[in-house]
């Protein structure tokens, strides 16, 4: 179970699986509760829902701006996603933060910028959400932190 006061990062994979997902298309304001056989969109609708207080950062936000692009997504849909996600934490209770450390052991590069936002004090995740294998292989528990895929983590927000 999941307190709607726990603070949460998303690595950049749920957001893109998100927009991304199945059919290509995606409402700003999904259904709550999760509805969808996309896990992503069902941990980002619990997020709109401020289920629990959500964090990212602008490396983040430019990660997610730059895939779309690369993907063929329009200027416009790109701001209003990446929009829509820093509205989405600020609304949950949570923020878009610039962590103060960068490096805390992890061998990639990326997966060392997720974790960091974790850490910072300013957030102090409990909780990463990831699709991402070497994140992944890091947990179950990594340092006090749990690291799940999308529909784990939703699975327990809704079992709350």
């Amino acid at each position: 179970m999941i307190d709607p006061a726990t603070a949460v990062v998303f690595d950049v994979n749920v957001y893109l699986d998100y927009i991304l997902g199945d059919d290509g298309s995606w409402p700003l304001m999904p259904d709550v509760p999760p509805t969808t056989a996309n896990p992503s969109a069902d941990a980002v609708s619990l997020a709109f829902a401020s289920q629990f207080r959500l964090f990212t950062s602008p490396h983040i936000l430019r990660n997610i701006a730059r895939v779309m692009r690369e993907t063929g997504h329009d200027e416009s849909t790109v701001e209003d996603f990446v929009a829509a996600v820093a509205e989405m934490c600020e609304f949950s209770g949570g923020a878009v933060i610039e962590p103060e450390e960068l490096d805390h052991g992890v061998s990639d590069h990326e997966d060392n910028l997720i974790i960091a936002l974790a850490k910072d004090a300013a957030v102090d995740a409990l909780i990463i959400v990831t699709s991402d294998h070497d994140l992944l292989e890091l947990g179950p528990a990594w340092h006090g932190r749990l690291i799940m895929r999308p529909r784990e983590f939703s699975s327990r927000v809704v079992a709350r």
